[in-house]
């Protein structure tokens, strides 16, 4: 896991590898030289390349970068927001060595410095971004907010320094202006703008850069938000001996479904068996049955009395003793929300003793009632969309897309479940405060289906012994990465829940040696 820091986090470990022995003047070459790394790896033909950098040592990572790509052979225009002599310190330095290979540093201050910046910007071939990093605090203005348009308008692919310049690393807000990146290279660790949109909409594709800070270093700045890796996935995810058997990898049992909703019994089911899930049972109206064993064969069903085309509360017991031979269960996604099907839940979940993922109706049937959950022995994981989240917490879907972090921590902190707050960058978040944010994802998964796909990877990892917040932590990256390895072929629409499914296996097996998000 990658942790997660905010501006004063970074400036203190910062400080602490600087106190370890590391010098100042290195962790900005070593920054300069991932930025050239990502450059070079991602405009692999760029030449043309203008360098814009702020007063502080986020622009000096900006300086040094432009003399490391002129010596490399590239033609590297440098703007400075101020006059040159403005620098101190490090950037200084750095100041001085690019005009020492040649570079001309013109500043944004001087009459004719913002037309020049245009018309270089026009012939480039890529932009960094270097004006401001994680010392923002308030909206750019003059020289800086100009400089930042022109960047955004110039159609060019701009590679950012850290952050964007305008965002602030403390949060998902965006305070004003700011440069939207096609790529960012992240200095060190992520940065909670990285991670909490709408600022992390301005970051591109995030790449998480060692400039020569320590992990331990870094992780003891963190304020228990963390980036989960691809290896953290891995891990949980050995490969299988040869002479495995199906029950080595868990019985899963999927309450779910209802007249007119029996597809989402099928999809939870159909994410399980592509998750790895040894026998899927799925257990749903009598009704039902022989349509979701016809679409898919390989779960078994087991067929429960039912009232008005719902599970009926008379159900209740025997699916619990039934349970007792299941080593997880999903519960919720189509189940329907009429009184005897809520009753049905509340039996269910005072009477299982198995870890249950609750997804849909099994989150709607408690609104406004989160501590139920909290009186089960066995752990829970709970997946709500802001809408769902907002109902069991009795605040706005609005509130809570507000605060994702405030209310995935509350919702686990009342709940006792590990909570799973679905969205761009989905939050997993534990009763003691700990939050992983899940990078992986794309624009298709907003399309019907998704959620009870991903209920069902989940429960799969967690019939197959993952604790609680490995299974959520885990099925929630494949999950997304699924969706991110179909969008070659699809685009950002068009997506059918079933094909997330699909593309489970390909991405589990293509997991050694592709990390996502890539380290630099």
């Amino acid at each position: 896991m990658i942790p997660v820091l905010d501006s004063r986090g970074m400036r203190a470990a910062d400080a602490a590898a600087i106190r370890g022995g590391i010098a100042s003047e290195d962790l900005m070459e070593n920054a300069a030289a991932a930025l050239c790394r990502e450059l070079r790896r991602s405009l692999p033909g760029a030449q043309r390349i203008v360098a814009v950098c702020g007063p502080g040592n986020n622009g000096g990572d900006g300086l040094a970068a432009a003399r490391m790509l002129a010596l490399s052979g590239a033609s590297v225009s440098v703007f400075t927001l101020r006059d040159a002599s403005a620098y101190s310190g490090d950037a200084a330095s750095n100041a001085a060595r690019a005009r020492g290979v040649g570079l001309a540093l013109r500043s944004l201050a001087e009459p004719r410095g913002l037309a020049e910046l245009r018309r270089e910007l026009a012939q480039s071939d890529g932009v960094i971004d270097a004006l401001f990093g994680t010392g923002v605090t308030r909206p750019l203005r003059g020289a800086a907010e100009r400089a930042v348009a022109a960047m955004n308008r110039s159609g060019k692919p701009i590679l950012a320094a850290d952050l964007p310049s305008g965002l602030s690393a403390d949060g998902g807000t965006v305070p004003g202006p700011a440069v939207r990146a096609w790529r960012t290279v992240a200095l060190g660790a992520p940065k909670a703008c990285h991670v909490f949109p709408p600022a992390s909409g301005f970051c591109g594709e995030l790449v998480v850069a060692d400039i020569g800070i320590g992990r331990p270093v870094l992780a003891r700045q963190a304020k228990r938000i963390w980036l989960s890796e691809a290896q953290d996935v891995s891990a949980l995810l050995p490969p299988r001996p040869r002479d495995s058997h199906k029950a080595d990898f868990g019985r899963l049992a999927v309450i779910a479904g209802s007249r007119g909703k029996g597809g989402a019994a099928i999809l939870a089911a159909r994410g399980a068996l592509r998750a790895g899930a040894g026998l899927v049972t799925v257990f749903c109206g009598e009704s039902l049955a022989l349509r979701i064993v016809s679409a898919l064969p390989e779960a078994m069903t087991w067929g429960l009395p039912e009232s008005a085309g719902a599970i009926a509360e008379a159900g209740a017991r025997e699916l619990i003793a039934a349970l007792s031979g299941f080593d997880a269960a999903v519960v919720g996604p189509g189940l329907g929300q009429a009184a005897g099907t809520v009753r049905f839940l509340e039996i269910l979940l005072r009477g299982t003793r198995i870890p249950i993922v609750a997804d849909a109706d099994a989150l709607n049937a408690f609104a406004g009632r989160p501590g139920l959950f909290a009186k089960r022995a066995s752990p829970t994981v709970l997946t709500p969309h802001p809408g769902e989240a907002g109902r069991l917490l009795d605040r706005s879907s609005r509130e809570i897309q507000a605060d994702r972090l405030g209310a995935a921590r509350a919702l686990a902190r009342t709940s006792g479940a590990v909570v799973v707050l679905k969205g761009a960058h989905s939050l997993i978040a534990q009763r003691t405060g700990e939050v992983v944010v899940n990078p992986t994802g794309t624009p298709l998964l907003a399309t019907a289906g998704s959620g009870d796909v991903l209920a069902g990877v989940i429960g799969a990892l967690a019939a197959g012994g993952l604790s609680a917040a490995d299974a959520a932590t885990a099925g929630v990256w494949l999950h997304g990465a699924a969706a991110q390895a179909l969008e070659p072929m699809l685009g950002d629409a068009g997506l059918l829940a079933h094909e997330i499914a699909d593309a489970i296996p390909r991405v589990r097996r293509g997991l050694v040696g592709r990390p996502v998000p890539r380290d630099a």
